[in-house]
């Protein structure tokens, strides 16, 4: 596929920065080319959303609210073509693609449900007739810059939140997914926005550094790795609203569950779904060290064991298709070498698959033997820790063992530990007999430590998207019956 080029005012502009490719995961072929942006190109785009930064923000909240309802419409009816983009530039198995795609409309009527529940007008009267008003104002333009393990979704969801509070938006995709943005912005490009409303800007990572730098951004929001955000962070200015969610090392805890085969399924959809790419999912499963426990653990290795991994479009359908690249399939490996170097105990080992260099077969490992010797960290992939605690009280402490602090939960009959996990474990998800991959539309999304920075996305992104402005108003001046303390006048 040859790029159309950036997307804005509008219209299509080839870029003028670097030549650079997208390659599938499939069999490592070029699906997409095109080129970077300069500075000059970012100037341009970031121009047009400042010629209609007023007309937008000014623009009846119920138009707003038609527009984003008709990119919703167009999604739906292009489903299969989206989810085609997705498995063939990320690996998605075809199934799981088009969940993401669906993803899309899905976000838009709980986004205006959040808008009037969150950020309606607050009145309150007070002394003298004078009344208290609280309402909410768009930052003005915002750039948001997404990754590639839901090279559509994830931006979505800043994106709806923004438009329908009143912000113009420029997105940088990642330079791993160009491709599935192009299509993304093709179909926002039929919605018929005032030009300017909504850009887009391919490129490397210079091409987020520049709006984080640049004055007349008002909001950066990302979703990431860590060392990024943290990057993303320290460049922002105090004047920018600024939205980091960077990942997770999410725990999941197993004790006292009667239905160990619920337990297992649910812990493949926790730790196995899309590869083990989502940012949610659990990397550390921490079991209770009796023969239930290892009842549980000998069903786990055989459902491993029948975990399919195949290319997106085979039939029958895959559960988990390629990594994203060889990089990240090459940390896996790295990793697990460093954890058996130090002496953990290889329960099945991942391997690269025969189907490609991106291909990696799930694996477990026992970290329990060399407790104290290693540090958990976020590594992406199908690979889970396992960690048998002799008690609940050391399996809260490997739990909170992390520098991340997304997600986290517990499979048990035992409602009383639910509730301590609830109350101990530091986390910004926690989900009780549920997967810890996939989350509700009307609840936030996000997480603590060096998951975040306090400011959830999901039904909450509307409250990054404005700023509050309170007022005391009185519809007549009147002077007070007696003068201040301190003024005499004769």
């Amino acid at each position: 596929m040859i790029s159309k080029g950036n997307y804005f005012n509008g219209e299509w502009h080839i870029g003028h920065g670097d030549k650079f490719y997208s390659y599938s995961p499939i069999d490592s072929s070029v699906i997409w080319e095109g080129y970077g942006s300069t500075t000059a190109d970012m100037d341009e785009c970031l121009k047009a959303a400042l010629v209609v930064k007023e007309q937008w923000e000014n623009t009846p909240i119920e138009k707003r609210y038609e527009y984003v309802r008709k990119f919703a419409t167009l999604v739906k009816a292009r489903i299969d073509d989206i989810a085609k983009l997705i498995s063939e530039e990320v690996g998605k198995p075809f199934w799981e693609a088009k969940t993401e795609a669906n993803a899309l409309a899905g976000k838009v009527e709980p986004t205006i449900d959040a808008y009037e529940y969150r950020n309606k007008e607050l009145l309150r009267p007070m002394a003298n007739g004078a009344v208290s008003r609280t309402t909410f104002k768009p930052l003005g333009i915002i750039a948001t810059i997404s990754p590639y393990n839901f090279p559509a979704h994830m931006a979505n969801g800043h994106i709806i939140a923004a438009l329908v509070c009143g912000n113009c938006v420029i997105w940088k995709p990642s330079e791993k997914c160009p491709m599935v943005a192009e299509k993304v912005m093709e179909i926002w490009n039929e919605v018929g926005l005032p030009n300017g409303v909504i850009n887009m800007v391919q490129g490397n990572g210079a091409v987020g550094e520049y709006f984080c730098k640049n004055e007349h951004i008002n909001g950066i929001f990302f979703t990431g790795s860590y060392p990024i955000g943290d990057k993303i962070r320290r460049m922002c200015d105090t004047t920018k609203m600024c939205a980091l969610e960077m990942g997770g090392d999410s725990p999941l805890i197993i004790w006292d569950v009667k239905d160990i085969e619920a337990a297992v399924i649910g812990t493949i959809q926790s730790s196995f779904i899309t590869a083990g790419q989502r940012c949610s999912s659990a990397r550390r499963i921490i079991i209770k060290n009796d023969l239930d426990g290892n009842k549980y653990v000998k069903r786990l290795i055989e459902y491993v064991q029948g975990i399919q991994v195949g290319k997106p479009f085979d039939e029958p359908q895959p559960y988990i298709g390629p990594m994203r690249d060889k990089k990240l399939a090459n940390a896996v490996f790295e990793y697990q070498d460093e954890l058996l170097g130090l002496g953990a105990r290889s329960l099945i080992k991942c391997e690269r698959s025969a189907l490609g260099e991106c291909f990696v077969t799930p694996g477990l490992i026992d970290v329990t033997p060399i407790k104290g010797k290693y540090k958990n960290k976020e590594v992406v992939g199908p690979f889970i820790r396992i960690y048998m605690a002799d008690s609940f009280d050391e399996a809260i402490e490997e739990a909170n063992n992390t520098e991340y602090g997304l997600a986290a939960g517990i499979f048990t009959d035992d409602e009383n530990l639910y509730k301590e996990v609830y109350k101990r474990v530091k986390a910004g998800l926690i989900n009780w007999n549920q997967q810890l991959t996939g989350a509700s539309g009307m609840a936030p999304f996000g997480g603590i430590k060096n998951s975040g920075n306090y400011r959830p996305s999901g039904y909450f992104a509307v409250d990054y998207c404005v700023y509050a402005v309170a007022a005391i108003e009185n519809s007549t001046l009147k002077a007070p019956t007696n003068l201040p303390t301190g003024i005499i006048v004769k």
